[in-house]
């Protein structure tokens, strides 16, 4: 069980969100693309390429997800509403969540593309793998499509490697937006422990406190870690050292996965955090750690967020570099950004606050 897997297909790149501007008269007076757009995923495999990196990564590919593998998470009609709109040319499925013609292949691409890296980590064809696909996941609940997310692929690869027998995943959310999707579907359930960092109250709205723990069999296997505005890679690493680590360690799972939102990166135009590539690269090499620690090196990594296609690639870069063990590209964020580098104290705060419930 050697090196890092990455999956990445080129059909992800036919959906298409539509533009930012709703109102359709408008649309005709300005061009503003949607943020979630392929140009994501084509930049990072080329950042990926040219340092270098990619040659040294075992290729992992992608497939359509089955119907049934779909329904571990999803109900048949949520699955059919997904599947008729995209019959349209463009249609609201849910809550800022549109699809079109283009889009059924890369929703399946994207959950069945994930379900592959977790079947080669498991099978031990690779130690750890990268999930580089659209869309994005974390925001859709079991019934309902949200936030440029048709289906959760993360909590569908959680099923999926429990079909497969393992018994307890962990699932770490790094996206600056709460994973509000992965924390309804398995906010009940024991056998997933959920783990979100991102920005207090930014989307959506009234999700993502830290007092919302799980209920029921699954009380205490939430553990939301809403972070202040502003906080960078020193609020960000302390948080996972004193709290995600010991929470991950007392959970023991089986399997770790990833939602990689690389929008808390401080270049990002939808978040206001001050994260670096450096950052996502501490985080990445603690999560393996981890995961070598409790779990035979058992790590799937997924993308969702991320919108400075400036940023996104380096960041990525980073993390992909940590899970796979190797020397850094570059010895600084090659953006050279003016971001505070030490913790704050609303960040403090909140570290302290996450301590007195974990």
């Amino acid at each position: 069980m050697t090196g890092t897997g990455f999956c990445w297909d080129e059909r992800c790149l036919t959906h298409d969100n539509g533009s930012m501007i709703l109102d359709e008269e408008v649309q005709g007076w300005i061009e503003v693309p949607h943020v979630e757009r392929p140009e994501r995923m084509v930049l990072i495999r080329q950042v990926l390429e040219r340092s270098g990196v990619l040659s040294g990564l075992i290729e992992i590919p992608a497939r359509e997800a089955t119907g049934e593998e779909l329904q571990l998470v999803h109900p048949a009609a949520m699955i059919e509403k997904v599947r008729a709109g995209c019959e349209t040319e463009l249609t609201w499925v849910g809550p800022e969540a549109r699809c079109g013609r283009g889009s059924w292949v890369p929703a399946l691409i994207s959950a069945g593309g994930s379900i592959e890296c977790v079947d080669a980590v498991i099978d031990g064809r690779v130690e750890n793998a990268y999930a580089c696909l659209r869309p994005p996941g974390h925001h859709a609940s079991a019934g309902t499509p949200m936030g440029f997310c048709l289906f959760n692929s993360v909590a569908i690869a959680a099923r999926h490697a429990q079909e497969r027998g393992l018994e307890k995943v962990t699932i770490i959310d790094w996206d600056v937006h709460h994973g509000n999707g992965t924390h309804d579907i398995f906010y009940e359930d024991p056998t997933v422990q959920f783990i979100s960092i991102h920005q207090d109250g930014l989307y959506p709205p009234d999700y993502g406190r830290l007092e919302q723990r799980g209920s029921g069999a699954g009380e205490g296997f939430t553990l939301n870690l809403p972070m202040p505005p502003g906080s960078g890679d020193a609020g960000y690493l302390e948080l996972f050292d004193r709290v995600v680590g010991p929470a991950v360690r007392d959970f023991s799972p089986d399997l770790i996965l990833v939602s990689a939102g690389q929008d808390p990166a401080a270049a990002d135009p939808l978040g206001r955090m001050s994260v670096t590539a450096e950052g996502f690269r501490g985080m990445a090499a603690r999560t393996r750690k981890l995961a070598t620690e409790l779990c035979r090196g058992r790590l799937v990594v997924l993308q969702e967020g991320g919108y400075s296609l400036d940023h996104l690639p380096v960041c990525t870069l980073a993390v992909v570099e940590a899970i796979a063990g190797l020397e850094p590209s570059f010895a600084e964020d090659p953006l050279e950004m003016d971001v505070p580098t030490e913790i704050g104290p609303a960040e403090r705060a909140a570290i302290e606050a996450a301590l007195q419930l974990a």
